[in-house]
């Protein structure tokens, strides 16, 4: 009986005939251990919603020898978030159902409030020290807003403002020179008095941190918002989340539209298989093929046409096809979700 085994980058929300060329197969080989590439779809998904016509997953700087698998994402900016809010905007609340799968890359701090209110329970989990730490870090903010005078200096340095303009419309050759003076004096007092602030703030919220990474992501108690972590003052996304890379996204969300859409094709990735590169792509596929104990290797005409060398397959008497498929679509080769959210039978729009 023949086997078919179809190979494709990992991309990020495919086009259609990406899950159709995955229906048609037996087995689908995640290619993941090739280069990545930044001008390709391994990070890009073409969403078309108020001129915006990508959704890009921003990446660290890459080499020619990166790897789909090893390209790790720049989480500086709060992207996950805009992606989301574009969906929703896009498709409505049901895009919320992809939620789970940006806040997985993310961490969702844990309110100084909650920690507050919860804290026995949450001390049994990570520890006394971590939330004594925090409890004291933001004790020592907010004894300090207390203690520094700040409003009454702020309140000073707006009278000293008034009083200048007073003497000034009274008389535009008037000495205030002493006044300025004050004021200046009471701006440096304020400028540090806020330096300390931060620190201060800066310290308590790398403690929120710290606690938040410790705590069990199912732990009963209330997160903040998937953007709070882009909100807290002196913390570096980068260093919080550490290494997360463009394949803990893209191939998740691969795994669940193929379900969304009942493709039953048994999927794998290229990085997991016992299967040596041998220097060339199409002898790499075609070892592929006959690892998964395929006779058939399944294709678009682009590869044929542009790279694909047939004789790696044939010295394996492994056959070409090339993937006869053209979208039912009214709109043709779109995104996958605009089928997923827009078809009465998603399914069948690949099943052709």
């Amino acid at each position: 009986m023949t086997r078919t085994l179809a190979a494709y980058q990992p991309h990020y929300f495919p086009r259609v005939h990406y899950l159709a060329r995955a229906h048609q197969a037996d087995v689908f080989v995640l290619y993941d251990d090739v280069e990545f590439s930044r001008r390709s779809r391994h990070h890009r998904a073409p969403i078309d919603h108020y001129g915006k016509e990508w959704l890009t997953i921003p990446v660290r700087h890459v080499g020619s020898a990166t790897s789909i698998a090893d390209a790790v994402i720049d989480m500086s900016s709060r992207w996950p978030v805009d992606h989301l809010e574009t969906l929703c905007g896009k498709f409505g609340s049901v895009a919320t159902e992809w939620q789970p799968f940006y806040e997985r890359l993310c961490l969702r701090p844990i309110a100084i409030e909650t920690v507050a209110d919860n804290e026995e329970a949450i001390a049994r989990r990570v520890g006394r020290d971590r939330v004594e730490t925090c409890l004291q870090a933001n004790e020592r903010v907010a004894a300090y807003r207390r203690e520094s005078g700040l409003p009454a200096l702020r309140e000073r340095k707006a009278s000293l403002q008034d009083q200048i303009s007073a003497r000034k419309r009274a008389d535009s050759n008037a000495e205030i020179t002493d006044l300025l003076e004050e004021a200046a004096a009471i701006s440096e007092s304020i400028s540090a008095v806020e330096r300390t602030c931060q620190a201060l703030r800066v310290r308590r919220n790398r403690a929120i941190v710290d606690l938040s990474r410790a705590l069990e992501p199912d732990a009963p108690f209330e997160r903040q918002p998937m953007k709070a972590l882009w909100n807290l003052e002196g913390v570096d996304p980068n260093d919080t989340l550490g290494e997360v890379n463009v394949v803990e996204l893209t191939i998740p969300i691969l795994v669940s539209l193929f379900g969304r859409f009942d493709i039953e094709t048994t999927v794998v990735r290229s990085s997991e298989l016992p299967v040596e590169y041998p220097g060339d792509p199409s002898t790499y596929l075609a070892c592929l093929t006959e690892y998964a104990d395929c006779d058939r290797y399944l294709t678009g005409s682009t590869a044929v046409e542009n790279y694909l060398d047939e004789r790696p397959f044939a010295d394996r008497g492994q056959e070409i096809q090339v993937q006869n498929w053209s979208p039912p679509w009214e709109d043709g080769n779109v995104c996958v979700l605009e089928v997923l959210y827009g078809a009465d039978n998603p399914a069948d729009v690949i099943d052709q």
